[in-house]
């Protein structure tokens, strides 16, 4: 049991320095607006979802005390190759331990909800944790439909929202003004960075 705590802190603290090196460690929160719509990228061909323009993402985590780790939630704006019509989207990537989520509901600053589309759902890996609880680790990918008017309305102000399951609350997340607005200068232009 030693061995695997040693090898978790390890690969957490190996993780935490190839982030600092990569780039990946800035605060996304706190850049300029244009400084985000520098850092959106254009994907030359739409991938399976039809999104061509991606949005840095942000980073949410807490910690926990099965696995010796983090449960984490990474998120970003995407959108189509042409926003005119909106069709913009709120993409999830949440790893978490212990028991089972059902991410179903996002629950607006007004209480209106939305229901969450699935992508993926993924046991990890399951194991026993002080020799008496048995845990697993998750990973759901999952995304959220906003639309154009819900972005501009939020563009000086923020947008929060909080992932549900109906009966119980999970994150809370946050969508600072910047983010948006640099989400939304770069998908209506052609200056973005392009992925082959």
């Amino acid at each position: 049991m030693k061995n695997i705590a040693f090898r978790n802190i390890r690969n957490a603290f190996f993780l935490a320095v190839f982030m600092q090196i990569s780039g990946c460690a800035g605060n996304v929160r706190e850049e300029s607006a244009d400084t985000v719509a520098e850092r959106v990228k254009h994907v030359s061909t739409a991938n399976k979802q039809g999104l061509a323009w991606l949005a840095p993402y942000l980073h949410l985590s807490h910690y926990r005390t099965l696995f010796y780790g983090y449960d984490t939630v990474d998120y970003r704006l995407a959108a189509p190759e042409t926003t005119a019509k909106g069709g913009f989207r709120l993409l999830f990537d949440a790893s978490y331990g212990g028991n089972l989520r059902h991410y179903d509901l996002a629950r607006f600053p007004d209480l209106s909800t939305r229901v969450i589309s699935h992508r993926q759902h993924d046991v990890e890996r399951c194991q026993l944790f002080n020799y008496m609880i048995s845990s697993c680790l998750y990973r759901d990918l999952f995304s959220l439909d906003l639309s154009r008017s819900d972005l501009e309305n939020a563009r000086t102000s923020g947008l929060q929202i909080l992932l549900s399951s109906g009966k119980q609350d999970y994150e809370r997340i946050n969508l600072p003004a910047n983010y948006i607005q640099g989400f939304l200068k770069a998908s209506s232009t052609s200056k973005a960075k392009q992925i082959h």
